[in-house]
């Protein structure tokens, strides 16, 4: 009988544990019967397949995953498509959109940083959208008589542009300290090119890893953006003993 009652206590704290460790994603997406959904890890090697999965005949799936500690993961219809979720430790989060434009029609819920990525995207959505107007509207008016004018006006809306959409994102870090949602905001682009140049902004890197490392001192994500910023010092302070001599050169 004590053999039997020790099982079972066993079995409750191993499930007890389980469910701690992990969390689930449930959801229903439009036109997704009987499709799959990929779910992968962010790494600093890129992302790493985790596991494939089945969307049924209505559209409706779920999935559970046990982790160690809070990482950055991706939700995948196609390799165009995807939307990025940073689940915590006994979070059941609840994902609705149209599998044929996943990124930009999905929602999320009972996921704090998810939900964060979901305010940021949207944002840069509008923000692609109206950068897409601007080099379409440069595109149709190319045999203009005045283009100069015309292309220097839109050049001043495209600058105004990426002005703002850096601003969101200073705001955005500066609300969210400690959050793993700050990495991807980090690296957000702007027009094929960071908004946040490593060696021009190395502040802004330093500050989010400063932030990260009081509350994930030893998460991946942190120790890879310290690496990151370790290695750009590492390249300015050689490229500054490289550019000497030729200082010296010039003097002479």
């Amino acid at each position: 009988m004590k053999k039997i009652i020790g099982i079972i206590v066993l079995l409750i704290v191993f499930a007890g544990c389980s469910k701690k460790d992990s969390f689930k994603i449930s959801g229903q997406l439009a036109n997704g019967e009987n499709k799959n959904l990929y779910f992968l890890e962010m790494t600093g090697q890129g992302l790493m397949p985790l596991d494939t999965i089945e969307i049924n005949e209505k559209g409706k799936f779920k999935f559970k995953y046990d982790i160690k500690e809070p990482s950055i993961y991706v939700l995948m219809g196609n390799e165009n498509d995807y939307i990025t979720l940073i689940p915590q430790k006994e979070e059941d989060i609840i994902i609705s959109g149209s599998f044929n434009s996943l990124s930009s029609t999905y929602t999320v819920k009972n996921s704090k940083e998810s939900e964060l990525l979901h305010k940021l995207n949207q944002e840069y959505i509008k923000t692609n959208t109206v950068l897409a107007e601007i080099n379409r509207t440069l595109y149709e008016n190319k045999y203009v008589s005045n283009f100069e004018e015309f292309k220097a006006e839109l050049f001043d809306q495209y600058n105004m542009l990426e002005i703002h959409q850096k601003e969101v994102i200073r705001k955005f870090l500066k609300d969210n300290k400690g959050s793993l949602a700050c990495i991807i905001a980090l690296y957000r682009s702007f027009d094929n090119h960071y908004l946040f140049n490593l060696n021009k902004d190395l502040n802004v890197y330093e500050e989010v890893y400063a932030e990260l490392y009081k509350k994930y001192p030893n998460n991946k994500h942190t120790i890879g953006l310290k690496n990151l910023i370790d290695d750009a010092k590492a390249k300015a302070a050689q490229d500054s003993v490289s550019a000497q001599p030729k200082e010296l050169a010039n003097k002479k």
